[in-house]
């Protein structure tokens, strides 16, 4: 989820955001960001907590 996070609220690139994440690849960071969109879509506590955590650490 905080590579999602990362995505979501950063301009950083998924390489920049592997990086930071202890050298992931990229395609690391979009399976995880892709796999948050589907647990979003599918789980409505996933989908409350990831929008909480997002107004949370925007504010």
């Amino acid at each position: 989820m905080a590579m999602a996070l990362a995505k979501e609220l950063t301009n950083h690139s998924l390489p920049e955001i592997g990086d930071a994440f202890g050298g992931r690849d990229h395609t690391t960071v979009l399976h995880a960001c892709r796999k948050i969109e589907q647990l979003r879509e599918e789980s409505h506590d996933i989908k409350e907590d990831f929008s909480n955590l997002i107004r949370t650490l925007s504010s």
